[in-house]
Formats: C-alpha cells, structure tokens, sequence
C-alpha cells in the first residue's frame, strides 16, 4: 500500500492567495511523498485551466513536473458536479467533468473520485434521485472506459442548501449505487471525516463495501468548523477503521485529503509539519500491515 497526499494539501493558506499546484506538487516531493492525488476541483477555481483551448498542455506539465520529481498520480478528484439539479452553466460543468476524466488519463492516474447528486424537488429529495445517479454514472463510465479511468463515487455528507440530506450518506445507499451503475470501471471511495461527521461505523461500513472500495480519502474532523485535518488530530478512532481496512485487505492507495491542515501553520514550518503527515501516514500503513498479519 502507498501513502499518497492529494495536491490540496498545500493549496491555500489564510489571507493569503491560492497556492499553484505546481508548488504543492514540489513541497510534497520534497516531504517524501512519492503518490498524489490530483485535485481538479482546484484547478477548476479557474476555469480556463480546463476549458481553454490549451487545457491539455496544462495537464501535461504537471505530469512532466512530476516525473522529474519522481512522484506519481494514483487517483484524481473530479471537478464538483451538481448533475441532478442542473442550472444555467450546466454545459461548461459537464465539459469540466468529462475533462478531468481525460486529464486524469494525462496524468496516468487510474481512478478519480466523482461526488454523487441529490435531485431536489419541491424542496425534498425527489423519489428519482438513484435512478438519476445510475444513468449519470453509467455514462460517465462509459466515457471514462475509452481513457482506462476508473470512477470512485464518494460517500457524502451533510444536507444540500435547501436542508434535504444528501443522497449517499449511507453506505447501503452507496453500495446500491455502485452495484446498479454495473460497470467494471466503478467502485466507491470512503472519505473518513464525511463519515465522522455524520457520526457512522465506519468500520463497519468499510467491511460492507469490501472489495467495491477503489480508493480513500484519510482525514479527520474535530467539528464542524475544523475538518480535513491531519489523523490523530481529531476525534475519530482509527484503530477500528485500520482493522477494516486490514480485514478486507485494502491494498490501493491510502490517501490524505487534509487541505484544512496547513492553511495556519508559518510558511517556515511548513516543510516539517508535511514531513509530519508523511510519517503519520506511514505510521497508519504499518498499523494495517501489522493487523493483517496478526489475521494470518
């Protein structure tokens, strides 16, 4: 299993302007990651990046960028999508999505992380809403196939603006999701503060999805205001959610999702709290690897 950081690790910092990738790229390879995840999302903040003409360029840097610093894309996260409520900008979002599938292809990652929708009606969730999600996911992994990508749908959280709990919070909704879009291409990705912060077993529901689990976003959660933080910074117990992952004998990437972790600390102290998160997440692998074989 290898440790991977997505590239929002170092992507903003308070009262200060974003971060360019490339610079959280570098400050990764430095810490001594060898695995990231690439965030689309960010890069989406300007749009340009993946609906202007040279888009693919763009994308090719990062990968060249990385090569020379011997660090490799393993997932990616989708751009954010609201599919089943579509508004007035709905075409350049569906572009955007459909790109940071093929960007992911560029960059040799493959899987990449795609939030499901919650269709609104009436100010309720609508009785569509799964079957809105299947069709969207179906063809999207249909389009994915030709580029060799994978799409990891995410467990969610929280209620959408209108106060209706999101679709997918539960993993048996999640399962259900998965196993009726039915393609070889899609399984699900486990966000452990999403599942913190709805207060779920999470342990549990890691052994329910078994082997449909392609990829994870790691982080922890010390309330509402204070999420995505480094692991053992938080409140959530991880023995258990190790001992799942070493039950069903998990062995893709094991990938932070920590943007809220860096965004206070000085610049000078930045490269040794993301040393930090290296040990901490290498820390948590051995854990794993020492339950599993405890299990034999």
């Amino acid at each position: 299993m290898i440790l991977a950081a997505s590239t929002n690790i170092y992507c903003e910092q308070w009262d200060a302007p974003d971060i360019p990738i490339e610079h959280s790229i570098r400050t990764c390879a430095a810490a001594g990651y060898k695995a990231l995840d690439f965030g689309f999302v960010e890069l989406a903040k300007q749009p340009d990046r993946l609906l202007g003409k040279n888009w693919k360029q763009g994308i090719l840097q990062y990968k060249e960028l990385a090569d020379n610093l011997q660090v490799r894309f393993v997932q990616a996260h989708a751009t954010l999508y609201d599919f089943c409520n579509p508004s007035a900008d709905a075409l350049p979002l569906d572009q955007m999505m459909r790109r940071s599938i093929e960007g992911a292809a560029l960059l040799g990652a493959p899987w990449i992380v795609v939030h499901p929708s919650t269709h609104i009606k009436q100010g309720k969730a609508a009785q569509d809403t799964h079957e809105m999600n299947v069709r969207f996911f179906q063809e999207l992994a249909d389009y994915a196939k030709q580029f060799c990508v994978g799409i990891a749908i995410e467990n969610m959280w929280g209620k959408t603006v209108e106060g209706v709990r999101r679709y997918a919070i539960d993993v048996r909704e999640l399962m259900d999701l998965v196993d009726a879009v039915d393609r070889p291409n899609v399984g699900a990705c486990w966000d452990t503060e999403h599942g913190s912060i709805e207060g779920l077993d999470q342990a549990r529901a890691i052994r329910m999805l078994g082997d449909r689990l392609k990829c994870l976003h790691i982080s922890d959660e010390a309330g509402p205001t204070h999420v995505h933080i480094l692991p053992y910074m938080g409140r959530i117990s991880w023995t258990e959610i190790l001992q799942a992952l070493a039950d069903i004998e998990y062995n893709n990437p094991f990938t932070f999702e920590i943007q809220h972790y860096l965004p206070g600390i000085p610049a000078p102290l930045v490269p040794s709290s993301m040393r930090l998160s290296v040990e901490t997440g290498n820390h948590m692998i051995a854990q794993i690897n020492g339950l599993r074989r405890n299990s034999l």
